[in-house]
């Protein structure tokens, strides 16, 4: 992941944790590429996985 990926990936991630639904996230950069939005993807459901065992 890119140094501008990873920065993106923790707005993104804090949007998503405050409440807000992934897709309307995604909305507001559509200038992500598929390939971009897959890994950020990965990576959030990753983090999540981490995180849901509490």
């Amino acid at each position: 992941m890119t140094g501008r990926l990873k920065i993106l990936f923790k707005v993104i991630q804090r949007r998503v944790l405050a409440g807000e639904s992934r897709d309307a996230v995604f909305a507001d950069y559509n200038l992500l590429t598929d390939a971009e939005k897959a890994e950020i993807i990965a990576a959030l459901d990753a983090e999540t996985e981490g995180t849901s065992n509490a």
